[in-house]
């Protein structure tokens, strides 16, 4: 399975100077089995390059979320959409969501869906910036994790039901099988994160001293306990800013970070990294 680059430009394939998806300034791609969902920032999703729908109300994708049964899609202003026949319809649940009334953002705008996942399971996780973490059981909405932990990115476990990790503002947030979140920050040079990635038994965030740090750095745990160790064998020492929400994924044991107009590349978990791609357009995700 290739490696999908969402640029500020297009979608391309990692090793491909040719977009998949030109043209489109891509908010997020998103993955399910041989399938890709694009949501481009103009409000158009797309499926494996080919456009499917439109988000209606002027509303502004932030990210997709392909299911076996359906395809979510979340937007700004904390709205989450689903494809019925065709059709984005706003989630009527989510709206409702307990704790609605008190999601904020630091600036005083009106919050943001910012990132969706899915568990082993398949029920769906949802971030709100700032709102916390959220579980849809398709009818009922249930707050997890504590609004004022601030996350940024929230994923789950492809093998391992209700079990999800949320890089947050006070550090790697984690609960597993269902338990309560806890934090884990032993290791790391500081406690804001922003992007989150899980493989089988590890997992993978970046972490820096705050929104506008020039001292961001990606680290590595086992997944159930123990420090936070940085991987810095052929990436940067340092980054000039955060590894963003979307910019660090994983798949069967290989490890991939987007920023700037570089994607790096890792086949050993973590251990070392090679560059893998450089002179893109301004990565906006991975998948």
């Amino acid at each position: 399975m290739a490696l999908l680059v969402g640029t500020e430009e297009g979608v391309f394939v990692l090793g491909d100077p040719d977009p998949v998806l030109p043209d489109r300034a891509v908010a997020h791609v998103g993955r399910w089995e041989d399938q890709w969902w694009a949501c481009s920032r103009d409000g158009v999703i797309f499926r494996d390059g080919r456009p499917v729908a439109a988000l209606p109300d002027g509303a502004v994708p932030t990210c997709v979320q392909p299911t076996g049964e359906t395809v979510w899609v979340g937007a700004d202003r904390a709205r989450l959409y689903r494809l019925v026949d065709g059709d984005l319809i706003r989630d009527e649940a989510f709206d409702r969501a307990p704790g609605r009334g008190r999601w904020y953002t630091p600036w005083g705008g009106p919050p943001d869906v910012r990132s969706l996942t899915v568990d082993a399971g398949g029920t769906l996780y949802v971030n709100v910036h700032v709102g916390g973490v959220l579980r849809h059981d398709g009818s009922d909405v249930v707050p997890l994790l504590d609004i004022d932990a601030d996350a940024h990115q929230v994923v789950g476990h492809r093998r391992i039901e209700a079990t999800v990790f949320a890089a947050t503002a006070v550090g790697l947030a984690q609960s597993i099988g269902g338990a309560e979140f806890g934090f884990r920050t032993e290791g790391l040079h500081d406690v804001y994160c922003r992007a989150v990635a899980v493989g089988d038994d590890r997992v993978f965030v970046s972490a820096s001293t705050g929104p506008s740090s020039v001292h961001g750095r990606l680290y590595r745990a086992p997944l159930r306990e123990g420090p936070l160790e940085p991987m810095i064998s052929g990436l940067p020492e340092w980054f000039a800013g955060n590894v963003d929400t979307h910019h660090l994924t994983v798949h069967e044991g290989s490890v991939y970070v987007g920023f700037g107009a570089t994607v790096w590349a890792s086949a050993d978990d973590g251990a070392t990294w090679v560059t893998a791609a450089d002179g893109l357009p301004r990565v906006t995700c991975l998948a």
